[in-house]
């Protein structure tokens, strides 16, 4: 039959005899190729359907364990964000464990970078109101030093003898001592009334904040002794030093003070020229010749 159709025979077979052969060499074919793909497809679909799919979402990243790690405790921090407790507890200082140990726990291995990562997402969750609640206070008992689970004593600052609170407030080059006691709200910055001495109504702002935020303007009196550092860094320093002052006289002010962001000091500092360039980042232009 090969031998018939050939390419020069159907010009001499009639066409009656032409079908038959070519139709039934081109159902051979088909049947042959159909078959073959089928057993791929199904070849195919027998592995997904067996193939394992991991539970991580994180799975093909570099460090996947490390990944979710980050994501447990962040969720962990949004589901208990609002948390008020109903008693209170005293406060408990938390010492973490190192990078190696914190490896040796986790089974990954941790660069300092990620130890900090997580050592952040832990403080968050231990800044959360006391009693912590109890999923909390279980995931940070793992991460905890062994021998610094104890509660270290902390010194309490009271009034003095005059019934002033004294604290100190920095920001950048400059100190402030801060004198605080009850009165009737007046501002004494070295020796000067507040709008004497700070001439920009932002930095005054900066100053009354704490104030302002626990509706305790006109309640004190407050002298304060400044020196170093510009405007705003003063300004920033006595807010500090005036909202440190106020939690001794009133230390339930303290969740209203921090997110103010009045008793947080703030590590910022300008960086430093360096040899060789014309600023602390910026370069020189660059010539050939």
């Amino acid at each position: 039959m090969a031998n018939i159709v050939s390419r020069g025979a159907f010009r001499l077979l009639p066409a009656c005899r032409i079908l038959p052969v070519v139709a039934q060499r081109f159902a051979s074919t088909a049947t042959v190729t159909t078959g073959r793909f089928l057993g791929q497809s199904d070849k195919t679909e027998d592995i997904l359907k067996f193939r394992e799919k991991p539970e991580s979402l994180s799975y093909f990243t570099g460090n996947y364990k490390y990944n979710d790690l980050l994501i447990d405790l962040d969720a962990l921090y949004k589901q208990f964000k609002d948390w008020k407790p109903t008693e209170t507890e005293e406060e408990q200082v938390y010492a973490w464990k190192l990078r190696d140990k914190m490896s040796q726990l986790l089974s990954i291995p941790l660069t300092t970078s990620q130890w900090r990562k997580i050592t952040i997402h832990l403080d968050a969750l231990a800044s959360l109101p006391k009693p912590l609640p109890p999923a909390v206070a279980k995931v940070l008992e793992s991460y905890q030093r062994e021998q610094t689970t104890q509660q270290k004593e902390t010194k309490i600052r009271t009034l003095d003898e005059y019934g002033r609170a004294y604290a100190v407030g920095r920001r950048k080059e400059s100190s402030a001592s801060c004198y605080l006691v009850e009165g009737e709200g007046k501002i004494l910055v070295n020796g000067m009334e507040l709008h004497e001495y700070f001439q920009r109504p932002v930095d005054r702002d900066e100053v009354t904040l704490p104030l302002e935020v626990t509706e305790s303007i006109g309640k004190y009196n407050a002298w304060v002794l400044v020196r170093g550092g510009g405007s705003t860094g003063q300004a920033q320093a006595i807010k500090l030093g005036l909202g440190r002052a106020l939690l001794i006289h009133n230390s339930e002010l303290k969740p209203t003070l921090r997110k103010a962001g009045c008793i947080t000091r703030d590590p910022r500092v300008v960086e430093r020229k360096k040899e060789g360039q014309r600023k602390a980042r910026a370069k020189y232009t660059w010539v050939k010749r």
